[in-house]
């Protein structure tokens, strides 16, 4: 088993950042730093873009347009960076960074938005670990409200990807399927909540319901802006919530000052 760490997101740590993320996939998680993604480094379609940027090279696994997203966006974490406004936690195997959590304050409350964890490292407990870095270093700046909103919980299914190839997202085939197949439970407050499809490649980067659940975060509600009822791809998010009193005594456990 590895030996896993974890260290905040700051200057000593940006190349960390860098590697990580060219690791993983093609961006540099910038989307919850300024609430929205930046525009496309070279606009049209991926053929033009070929043509002006050079074509993907998958045999050496070259992708010049992603290549040069990846690098404006870690350009501008870095500026955030060393304005101080940027937060988050990178997880370590061995020294290496395979996870990485990102949250920061919206007004009152700090947020807790994203998760990304390199696939041979998934089911190791890496994503959990970040979660609870980062509400020790909330905790060590004062504590307070924290909310996320996570899915309830996640499900596998190798046919739907397959249905969706032959017959269409949209099509009846895929609701009637789904209708037939999709697991869901029942929350307390909430209902009916379904399963959020990932793929044993990705999974969703909100993280799940359980990994909240065990630092003490409770459901609130239900996040109506992810969910979605559309039979032919129905999911649920809920919205957690952890109160943070710095004054409470601390418990060697976990984080200190956890109130229900």
């Amino acid at each position: 088993m590895a030996r896993f760490t974890n260290r905040e997101l700051s200057t000593r740590t940006l190349e960390d950042f860098g590697e990580f993320f060219a690791n993983v996939h093609g961006c540099a998680c910038t989307l919850y730093f300024l609430g929205k993604h930046l525009p496309q480094p070279v606009a049209g379609t991926a053929r033009e873009r070929a043509a002006i940027l050079g074509a993907p090279d998958r045999s050496r696994k070259r992708f010049p347009h992603q290549e040069l997203r990846r690098a404006r966006e870690l350009a501008v974490v870095t500026e955030l960076v060393k304005q101080k406004k940027a937060d988050g936690i990178l997880v370590y195997a061995d020294g290496e960074p395979v996870g990485w959590c990102q949250y920061g304050r919206s007004g009152e409350v700090w947020k807790i938005n994203c998760f990304t964890t390199r696939m041979d490292y998934r089911r190791q407990g890496v994503a959990t670990r970040a979660l609870a870095a980062a509400v020790a270093a909330i905790e060590k700046r004062g504590g307070g409200r924290i909310e996320s909103s996570p899915m309830v919980f996640p499900h596998y299914d190798p046919m739907l990807p397959k249905l969706r190839r032959t017959f269409g997202w949209r099509s009846a085939e895929v609701a009637e399927y789904i209708a037939d197949n999709w697991p869901s439970r029942e929350l307390p407050g909430i209902g009916k909540a379904n399963a959020c499809q990932t793929s044993n490649k990705t999974m969703a980067h909100m993280g799940t319901m359980s990994m909240f659940e065990k630092l003490g975060f409770e459901v609130v509600g239900l996040d109506e802006k992810r969910s979605s009822d559309d039979p032919r791809y129905p999911w649920t998010f809920v919205v957690m919530r952890l109160d943070l009193d710095p004054r409470a005594p601390r418990d060697r456990a976990g984080p200190s000052g956890l109130r229900r």
